[in-house]
């Protein structure tokens, strides 16, 4: 059990510390890191609320329930139907985010090694090695992640201790303290762990765990991610050539913040744990995020998935996301702008309204992880302001 626990915590946390950590310092270009730290904790206090209400409606049904049936059990076939739409959006817009993202790196990396490869066969070697690992199961990505997220987490002190000898004390501090609905949505889905929670329950098979596990899960990519931000921001100018500024206006976003990294800590360690922190980054996200979306498939068409049948599943989990990737290759922060309006609506603002109907409608009062009413009610309308701002906006 020891095992699966930190296993659990180890796939949020590579649900989470992922690519869209890799966009947190390079959305965050034009702000002052002050700013940039209460978007950060906004982000995970909304995400969080989200979260619990997601997992005490699914401690409600039976383990092996995805957010479709959850829906469908509280709000009825509006839900349902509502749920199948946003679930499939924001999945998509961040497996189409994560594909971009590891097909930039690889292409990148094998410069390196003087192999030149067209963008179009990245994009297909990469969904042929990560898409076949999530094929075989979750046992598979589960021990896989658990390696990738040691060499991660090493990688990162490492990069940590190293950049702490480059890092500008008064560069964070540069920029400008206005709210930026486009830098909040970024951090929204950089918080997106929720969406592995029904998964995990199955997983786990032990629902006092899993209240830890979450909480635990959501606690710790909070505190790294502020501590990406300030040293990055502390080390790279937001601009200049290879600025902050200049890198997000790219579309080689990922490349192009690994070799300005690079280029700051000239030193050959620090130059490849860079390396190697970016790619572990956008395959630990690229892996949970398939895990989720295939299971959301299976649930709601009712499918196994390893029945014979089971291949439908994963050829309408990563048929689209290729077809977008393949016409356009650099979407990595469009893709996670997009996905963190989707984000908002599934992993908030749905919860929410299972959470109030299912408790205030159908009467199940246990599990109770949120408080009553009044609370349930201000976080809905604080996140639909937040939506309608953005939408507005797009």
């Amino acid at each position: 059990m020891y095992k699966k626990i930190i296993g659990s915590i180890l796939m949020l946390l590579g649900t989470s510390v992922g690519a869209a950590m890799l966009a947190l310092p390079i959305v965050t270009a034009h702000e002052s890191v002050a700013m940039s730290f209460f978007l950060l904790f906004f982000s995970w206090l909304m995400m969080t609320v989200g979260a619990y209400s997601l997992l005490e409606v699914n401690l409600w049904l039976k383990s092996d329930t995805n957010m479709v049936s959850m829906a469908s059990h509280t709000i009825g076939r509006f839900g349902k139907v509502l749920t199948w739409v946003i679930y499939l959006l924001l999945l998509y817009s961040l497996i189409c985010a994560y594909l971009s993202g590891l097909s930039d790196i690889l292409q990148n990396l094998l410069l390196n090694f003087h192999i030149a490869i067209p963008i179009w066969f990245s994009i297909f070697l990469v969904l042929g090695i990560f898409g076949t690992i999530v094929y075989r199961g979750i046992h598979s990505v589960d021990i896989l992640n658990r390696g990738l997220m040691f060499l991660k987490l090493v990688a990162f002190f490492i990069l940590v201790v190293a950049m702490s000898q480059h890092v500008n004390f008064t560069l964070p501090f540069e920029g400008d303290y206005e709210w930026h609905n486009s830098v909040l949505m970024v951090m929204l889905t950089s918080f997106g762990y929720a969406i592995i929670i029904p998964s995990l329950r199955n997983y786990l098979n032990n629902d006092k765990v899993l209240k830890k596990v979450v909480l635990i899960g959501s606690l710790i990519p909070l505190l790294l991610y502020a501590i990406w931000i300030f040293f990055i921001q502390g080390i790279i100018s937001r601009t200049g050539e290879h600025g902050l500024i200049n890198i997000l206006n790219s579309e080689n976003t990922n490349s192009m913040l690994m070799n300005a990294m690079t280029l700051k800590m000239n030193t050959a360690l620090v130059a490849e744990m860079v390396k190697l922190f970016i790619s572990i980054c956008a395959a630990t996200s690229f892996l949970g995020v398939s895990v989720c979306l295939t299971d959301f498939i299976a649930d709601g068409l009712s499918i196994q998935k390893k029945s014979k049948s089971g291949i439908i599943v994963y050829l309408l989990a990563f048929l689209p996301p290729l077809f977008i990737v393949l016409i356009s290759p650099g979407i990595f922060v469009t893709a996670l702008h997009y996905a963190g309006i989707w984000c908002l609506l599934l992993l908030i603002i749905i919860p929410l309204m299972m959470l109030y109907w299912g408790r205030y409608k159908k009467g199940f009062m246990q599990n109770k992880l949120l408080p009553g009413k009044i609370f349930l009610l201000g976080s809905f309308f604080v996140s639909i302001y937040l939506l309608v701002v953005n939408i507005l906006q797009v």
